[in-house]
């Protein structure tokens, strides 16, 4: 008969919630924590496994010396006739518009777009050659 009402009790608490938020909720709150703190761990081994030691971000400063060229008829089209646009935010550049035009490679990029991403990584987002 104990057996009994102790199903009738878990099915009971089931049905309106209470083992779920007395004996599931914590332990699993629990567990979730542990294991996104184990993500976070693995995340920054991963992230060491992939530095490669090239260079870091530029300095603000270096980044506001790179050429800068506005955008006209002549140079709005690529060789196959597209229209050219910053492989960033993907978006065509437009007559009259100033981007910058990277040194060694000249890729062309919207301002605001390569200075967020060589402050950060120091590399053309294109063919990765280092400035």
């Amino acid at each position: 008969m104990g057996c009994f009402l102790y199903l009738i009790d878990v099915i009971v608490s089931l049905l309106n919630g209470r083992l779920v938020r007395e004996r599931i909720g914590p332990a699993m709150l629990s567990a979730v924590q542990s294991q996104m703190g184990a993500v976070e761990t693995r995340f920054d081994e991963v992230h060491n496994i992939f530095d490669t030691g090239g260079s870091k971000g530029l300095t603000e400063y270096s980044v506001k010396k790179i050429p800068k060229i506005a955008i006209t008829c002549d140079n709005d089209v690529d060789e196959s006739g597209e229209r050219v646009s910053c492989s960033l935010c993907l978006q065509d550049f437009q007559v009259g518009e100033i981007v910058r035009s990277l040194p060694q490679c000249h890729h062309m990029f919207h301002l605001p777009c390569i200075d967020e991403w060589l402050v950060r990584h120091g590399s053309c987002p294109l063919c990765r050659r280092d400035l």
